[in-house]
């Protein structure tokens, strides 16, 4: 493949799915980036174990942070499409291309991975109403803020080129990282699609998504994305 990938995975304790995770996708991308945001656990060593790149937060800064840098760690790269992939095995190697087609194909300068116009896997999340509930709010605030025609604004499956990263200006910490993508894109007006996706069942714990806390995190990182130039 010509045009270079890099799979950004943001990670936080996540021992026990983090080789199996770059083992899985190392011959469908040509670097992995791994993201430790000050895991307790055997992370970092693992993700090194299993041949990625590793940055390693001392303390835990929230994933905003974890994808920002991962970010500017492609902007800086000779990567031409980075793809962030979430640590707990609950996307699948199988779309990564479809996700990045796109951007291959110059029809669009991010792309989401969407779980709504694809399928949940039985089992594939727990509090399944409430937290379809939650993204379905957040998702259409972010459609009216940014104007592009997203349905999951919180997939852990973003493909972007290297322009478009460096254009967004992202300032989240924690959570609202996803929406705040979609909305500055939009404001900057960068080509946006959707393709569909499988969701699985996540290999090990239960995420860390505090549902009724994350709008109170998410929707201020939303406004101040909307607000800003």
């Amino acid at each position: 493949m010509d045009n270079r990938i890099l799979a950004i995975i943001p990670a936080y304790n996540e021992e026990k799915s983090i080789k199996h995770v770059i083992e899985n996708i190392k011959d469908t991308v040509s670097g992995i980036l791994v993201i430790d945001d000050g895991s307790s656990d055997n992370t970092t060593n693992y993700a090194k174990e299993a041949g990625a790149e590793v940055i390693t937060f001392p303390e835990n800064q929230g994933k905003g942070n974890a994808m920002r840098k991962g970010y500017e760690y492609f902007v800086n790269s000779d990567y031409d499409i980075s793809i962030i992939f979430d640590a707990d095995g609950q996307y699948r190697k199988e779309d990564i291309i479809p996700t990045c087609n796109p951007i291959l194909e110059n029809t669009a300068d991010l792309v989401v991975g969407s779980r709504f116009i694809g399928k949940y896997q039985d089992n594939a999340n727990v509090n399944y109403k409430t937290r379809i509930m939650c993204n379905n709010i957040s998702t259409t605030v972010t459609r009216m803020m940014s104007k592009l025609p997203t349905t999951d604004s919180q997939s852990g499956l973003v493909a972007m080129s290297r322009i478009a990263a460096s254009k967004l200006d992202l300032k989240a910490k924690r959570w609202g990282i996803h929406q705040e993508l979609i909305i500055r894109a939009g404001k900057k007006g960068l080509k946006y699609c959707e393709v569909p996706i499988i969701f699985e069942k996540r290999m090990h714990g239960v995420s860390r998504l505090k549902v009724m806390k994350y709008p109170f995190t998410a929707f201020p990182v939303m406004l101040k994305a909307w607000i800003r130039n």
